[in-house]
């Protein structure tokens, strides 16, 4: 069972996620030099959400729509063999090439899809909450080459939401790694999904999971607000 403060991860995961794939128009030029990530992820909130606004129905009938759109603007900017290693901890040290290549492409595929079921199922609430979005104070000083942007989400009809992104910079560009939502790593909720089945049947065992997944078009996708959190999809 995933921690309470999961309840609301669903859609709330896809606003943040919509936030800060934003980021991509500008990282797919050269950035300014110490530009702080946050001025990226103000910047082009606006768009991406009049973007998401004018094409919500269309999401909803054809996924097609929905997977572009994360082709464009989300992928580029998340780098999936440091999320892997991040989700897959000690155990990355000791395995393979090839194991590191596999779980690194069919964890790719588990999050792309689970983050498009997400966008679709929760489009409406992501327009509507991705207007209430504020910024704590910014930490990032000039030469950082790690940075880490503080939101607070104002749900509508309900209690905020602090939400981290964990940023950094790699040539030239910023890169997310993880996201926090109220404290919980997204990357280490993974981690204590995935740890019970590499004790059982090691990371080959992890890697048949995941292709298995993938193949039934399985996803992660958390509840909405107020269903039981029995209901989740685990990996198992």
């Amino acid at each position: 069972m995933m921690h309470s403060g999961h309840r609301r991860i669903g859609w709330v995961l896809s606003t943040t996620l919509m936030v800060v794939s934003t980021m991509v128009v500008a990282a797919l030029t050269k950035d300014p030099l110490d530009q702080d990530p946050q001025h990226l992820i103000a910047d082009m909130t606006e768009r991406l959400l009049n973007e998401l606004q004018s094409n919500t129905e269309a999401i909803k009938q054809d996924e097609a729509i929905a997977y572009r759109i994360s082709d464009r603007l989300v992928v580029p900017i998340l780098d999936f063999k440091r999320i892997t290693r991040l989700v897959i901890g000690k155990h990355w040290r000791r395995a393979s090439g090839e194991q590191k290549k596999k779980l690194t492409n069919e964890l790719r595929a588990l999050i792309i899809r689970s983050y498009v079921t997400a966008m679709r199922t929760y489009a409406d609430q992501i327009v509507i909450n991705g207007k209430r979005i504020s910024y704590l104070p910014s930490r990032y000083k000039p030469g950082d080459k790690k940075a880490t942007v503080r939101a607070v989400i104002q749900l509508e009809g309900g209690s905020p939401v602090e939400v981290h992104y964990l940023l950094y910079r790699s040539g030239g560009q910023w890169k997310i790694y993880d996201i926090r939502i109220e404290g919980v790593s997204l990357a280490i909720t993974y981690r204590t999904s995935f740890g019970a089945e590499i004790q059982r049947s090691g990371l080959d065992g992890l890697i048949a999971q995941l292709e298995e997944r993938n193949r039934q078009g399985a996803v992660e996708l958390p509840p909405k607000v107020g269903v039981p959190l029995n209901t989740h999809n685990s990996l198992h």
